[in-house]
């Protein structure tokens, strides 16, 4: 059966003076054309197979679109902090990177805090200048500028950046949910020879997942993708701890944790967690503030942002009892207070000469110096509003909830 589809008893054309009509090759060239004015006919014979195949194919085509573009946009099924192994020294979680940053940088706090003068003294420091060299060194080689818009393409869903004790230094741990178009990317990249000859790529398998090593830098490095994940480590190990974690459902840290971790994670835009004892022995820092952190064992903290202000959540938990810091700086145990910068800069101060003591205590004699310099790191925060604090103690633990303003 055909369908005739009648187009000419649509269409009429009249000469102003007269009527006429139509004689036009295309429409002599049709089986059953007659010439009868403009009402003769034009058929057009289209099968129901041909038209039930084209509506197949528009639909596979959509559907195809559909599929692409959910998988391009989906985020991963697995939440991150899940994947830590055992022990980190420390780690920290960032969600949606480019907002972090944007927030950030445009607050007030944020330009309070890069007029400390500790800032311009860590990008002094050796280590800063390393990094610096690395930085520039991979886009020497690679031909692409390492920018936040480059690091939130690959970073800008989540991460997790954690460090672990590896022999006598720290090794690191990048997870990231990369999502599919950066998958692609990476995918993209890795199909291609290495961009450098005397850069080479060892592919190696573990427990059915591909790793790939990449030596010829300074420091070798190593990763592997489980769904839409990246997991990137200068040591393999760590890379394959990650996938057993995964595919043999080894325990994790949050699994092995007694605090809330998890809860902590799927609830704030960025968490963190630190063995003072193990980054003490590692980094190295001022004696000043090492005294001050010596009682601290472990600290669990979150950001959050509500109504233009930052809200800084804590926990510590101690090995040694604060009450006597407390009592000098007249914090109330468990009640809200209000801080103003100014009068915190002048409690600190009046807490050095304590400071002093539990520093000559553990072996380190704390000069004038260091408060001066201490106070002047404080400065900037005078021009910021008033921080709204509620911290409480125990001899075991602390908890320490901070609102700090951000417009």
């Amino acid at each position: 059966m055909e369908t005739q589809i009648d187009l000419l008893n649509l269409i009429k054309w009249r000469d102003p003076h007269r009527s006429w009509e139509i004689d036009n090759p295309l429409f002599a060239c049709h089986n059953n054309f007659q010439p009868q004015g403009y009402a003769s006919i034009m058929d057009f014979s289209v099968s129901r197979r041909q038209i039930s195949i084209t509506v197949i194919l528009v639909f596979v085509l959509l559907l195809a679109v559909l599929v692409i573009t959910i998988f391009l946009h989906r985020d991963s099924e697995i939440s991150l902090i899940t994947l830590l192994p055992d022990q980190p020294v420390g780690y920290l979680s960032v969600k949606e990177l480019g907002s972090f940053v944007d927030a950030f940088q445009n607050s007030d706090f944020g330009k309070v805090a890069r007029q400390i003068p500790i800032v311009d003294n860590i990008q002094q420091k050796a280590w800063w200048q390393q990094i610096r060299y690395q930085k520039e060194l991979w886009e020497y080689e690679t031909g692409a500028e390492l920018d936040l818009e480059v690091l939130e393409n690959y970073f800008g869903r989540q991460a997790i950046l954690a460090f672990y004790q590896s022999k006598e230094k720290l090794s690191f741990l990048l997870i990231s949910d990369i999502g599919a178009k950066g998958l692609l990317g990476v995918s993209a990249i890795v199909a291609a020879e290495p961009i450098n000859s005397r850069y080479e790529r060892i592919k190696s398998e573990h427990l059915g997942v591909t790793i790939n090593t990449i030596t010829g830098y300074p420091l070798d490095f190593s990763y592997a993708f489980i769904d839409t994940v990246g997991i990137l480590s200068f040591n393999e190990s760590l890379v394959e701890d990650v996938i057993k974690i995964h595919v043999a459902r080894q325990l994790s840290f949050v699994e092995q944790a007694n605090t809330d971790l998890l809860g902590l994670y799927d609830s704030s835009k960025n968490t963190g967690y630190v063995k003072f004892p193990g980054i003490l022995k590692n980094v190295k820092i001022p004696p000043i503030f090492k005294t001050a952190l010596t009682p601290i064992k472990t600290m669990t903290f979150s950001n959050q942002y509500e109504e233009g202000k930052l809200i800084f959540n804590s926990h510590f938990t101690l090995s040694k009892p604060i009450d006597l810091v407390m009592t000098t700086l007249k914090i109330p145990n468990g009640q809200a207070f209000e801080v103003e910068p100014e009068q915190l800069i002048v409690d600190i101060e009046n807490f050095f000469p304590i400071l002093k003591l539990v520093a000559l205590a553990n072996g380190v004699q704390l000069g004038n110096h260091w408060k001066d310099s201490l106070l002047a790191n404080l400065a900037p925060l005078k021009t910021l509003g008033t921080m709204v604090t509620q911290i409480q103690f125990s001899d075991q633990s602390a908890t320490a909830i901070i609102k700090i303003p951000l417009e």
